[in-house]
């Protein structure tokens, strides 16, 4: 028969066993666990870079897209206000051209309504 100190023995050495399978199982469950969140957070850490780098092209395609609308309206700006101003300086040359031919009007009509009536008190001397 077993004496009762070796039972006690053999019951502590199955139960430190079974301790020790349940702290290696619980161990492996936990390094994986731990695998799969590193792979999760290796996952989220590439599928971020892609987002950033999706984000940066698409981007630097709107800045170059505003800069060439920017260059295309300046550039129309540019051609109204030349216009504007060729305009401009049309309707100046025809108002000087009207005012300077008013006051030749002005002059010769002067000049023909005098010699209207100078004229004929010469005839009459």
């Amino acid at each position: 028969m077993m004496h009762s100190s070796q039972t006690i023995d053999l019951f502590k050495l199955q139960t430190e066993l079974v301790d020790a399978k349940v702290d290696m199982a619980v161990s492996r469950t936990i390094d994986r666990v731990v695998d799969q969140i590193n792979a999760l957070r290796n996952d989220m850490n590439s599928q971020i870079h892609e987002l950033r780098d999706d984000m940066n092209v698409q981007i630097h395609g709107l800045r170059h897209e505003m800069r060439d609308r920017f260059v295309s309206l300046e550039t129309r700006v540019t051609a109204v206000e030349t216009k504007l101003g060729m305009v401009n300086e049309s309707r100046k040359e025809i108002r000087s051209r009207i005012i300077d031919y008013c006051f030749k009007a002005g002059w010769l009509i002067l000049a023909a309504t005098v010699s209207y009536f100078i004229l004929p008190l010469h005839s009459i001397s």
